[in-house]
């Protein structure tokens, strides 16, 4: 990691004169990325997002923050939007110390008010531009090492950060990368819950966000192959009332249930105590389960150490186990107080359990959101490999943010929600075909396969199905697998998603864009069977 500094602000905090004075007090470099941009393009941003739009201005963005950040030590001043970007945040933290600039919305509009900048972002209404923007960018703003009053003189502010800088070590620590609410929708329990997403998660760290249970003593359920694996994981968690168990699909019993359940009981867990549920989604579910149902209702902190958990299961409150013949067929939805994701722990996981993670941020991608479905394409294989870790936790991110954004406007799978089966309808089916031997991430990329099969025949882009072939392949997906289509087919018949007898599918059309049918017919059913069958 360098030894820079990197500043964070919106627009007229002072990140360009701050940052020149704190350069000077430093003796260190300063760079100023929207000056850069301008310099090496001749167009200033207002212009690149004036002719070329946004998303083509933040590509451009990204590459000259990669340039900064490669300037060992220098003060770096972003553009206000760029730290919106998971992978300039991940850069910005292995440059140095992130700071974020202070001042009230009032006195930024009184700044702007005569600055000859143009910021079309902003919109004709300063004030009400700026509160907007603040509100967008809060996650990532709250996101930082050290936040300070910039409101006053720029060469007392530098000199607070300079002081501040000398005193902080960042090598070992937790890092916070992502810091946002989000509604819980549910008559129990607050109304917000809140998501923290980072790397290297510390005991002191932990602690400190447990604060809000009022120092209640939490209970700890663990995959023991996580705590094994992880000692630093291990060491953050609280020592009492741990209880340990092997993850998998196995796990989620009536049986296993009852176990924990009167373990609760006998440890004298209290229902102000939290849950903290550690490991991957089968031990989220259960975990959750357990906690919707003892004393009727327990705080509920789930703690991912999978791809696949941090990016989807245990976001969204649904809480589940299975029946022989349907998964996740007995559960409730109780939303998580709290989900704090660590980066790092993805670190030791295997080569099979990352790709899991990678097919639910390729179906995130397809659902909604092209530039994830980009990245997975480009930088895909060498999350996968172990070799990009900046990727592996920007896409994790997207997926879990595209995934809030749904379950905000859809708590309860009413509506919009239904889209995030994408691929998981006939994925389950094949899971319960193979007695849930089948991993998660294969059987929701046959899943992908099969629906843009069907898609085809309804006008889907005509490269489509090819594309998302090409994407698994290149990922190291299998493309066919032997099964019994019969037994698919019956498994179809018990999914929780079925109304009236009639099963909902969600089908890709384009990157980024999905429709939901219910009259999907036996013969296009058969057909996609056999496009994914060995």
């Amino acid at each position: 990691m360098s030894d820079g500094v990197v500043l964070f602000g919106l627009p007229g905090s002072g990140k360009t004169s701050v940052g020149r004075c704190l350069a000077e007090l430093l003796g260190r470099p300063f760079i100023d990325v929207d000056d850069e941009i301008e310099r090496t393009t001749g167009r200033s941003p207002a212009r690149h997002i004036r002719d070329d739009g946004e998303a083509s201005f933040r590509a451009l963005e990204r590459r000259a923050v990669e340039r900064a950040c490669a300037a060992a030590g220098a003060v770096i001043a972003p553009g206000g939007g760029a730290p919106l970007d998971a992978l300039n945040r991940w850069a910005f933290m292995q440059h140095g110390l992130r700071v974020g600039l202070d001042v009230p919305l009032e006195r930024l509009a009184a700044r702007l008010a005569g600055d000859a900048v143009t910021r079309p972002l902003l919109g004709d209404e300063p004030l009400a531009g700026l509160s907007r923007t603040a509100d967008e960018r809060a996650a990532v703003y709250r996101a930082v090492d050290l936040s300070v009053d910039a409101d006053g003189e720029t060469e007392g502010v530098a000199r607070v950060i300079a002081r501040a800088f000398e005193g902080v070590a960042l090598d070992e620590g937790w890092r916070t990368l992502y810091d946002g609410t989000y509604g819980r929708h549910h008559p129990i329990g607050p109304r917000e819950g809140r998501i923290v997403m980072g790397v290297r998660l510390s005991s002191e760290a932990f602690a400190h966000m447990l604060a809000p249970f009022d120092r209640r003593l939490p209970a700890i359920v663990a995959d023991s192959r996580a705590l094994a694996a992880l000692p630093r994981l291990a060491a953050a968690l609280p020592a009492e009332r741990r209880y340990a168990l092997k993850g998998g699909e196995s796990v989620k019993t009536f049986a296993a249930l009852e176990r924990l359940l009167a373990w609760l009981s006998a440890q004298g867990v209290e229902r102000s105590d939290p849950l903290v549920a550690t490991g991957g989604g089968t031990v989220g579910d259960l975990a959750g389960l357990a906690a919707a149902l003892h004393h009727r209702g327990m705080p509920l902190v789930q703690l991912p150490t999978t791809w696949l958990a941090q990016a989807d299961s245990a976001i969204g409150g649904k809480v589940a186990i299975d029946l022989a013949a349907a998964k996740n067929a007995v559960g409730a939805v109780w939303p998580a107080w709290l989900i704090v994701s660590d980066a790092a722990l993805l670190e030791s996981l295997p080569v099979d359990r990352r790709r899991d993670g990678l097919a639910e941020c390729l179906k995130s991608g397809l659902i909604g959101d092209p530039a994830l479905w980009a990245l997975v394409e480009e930088r895909g294989p060498a999350a996968l490999s172990g070799d990009d870790p900046a990727a592996v936790y920007a896409l994790a991110e997207r997926a879990a943010r595209l995934k809030l954004e749904i379950v905000e406007r859809d708590p309860y799978e009413y509506g919009e929600r239904r889209v995030l089966n994408l691929g998981h309808t006939l994925g389950h089916a094949l899971e319960v075909e193979s007695n849930f031997s089948l991993p998660h991430g294969e059987a929701v990329a046959l899943g992908l396969r099969a629906v843009a099969h069907i898609a085809t025949g309804r006008g889907a882009e005509a490269d489509l199905a090819e594309r998302v072939d090409t994407v698994l392949r290149a990922l190291g997906f299998p493309l066919r697998r032997r099964f019994d289509g019969g037994s698919v087919t019956a498994a179809l018949r018990g999914d929780k998603k079925r109304e009236r007898g009639t099963q909902r599918w969600i089908l890709p059309m384009a990157v980024g864009r999905v429709e939901e049918v219910s009259d999907v017919t036996p013969a296009e059913l058969s057909a996609a069977l056999g496009a994914i069958a060995a």
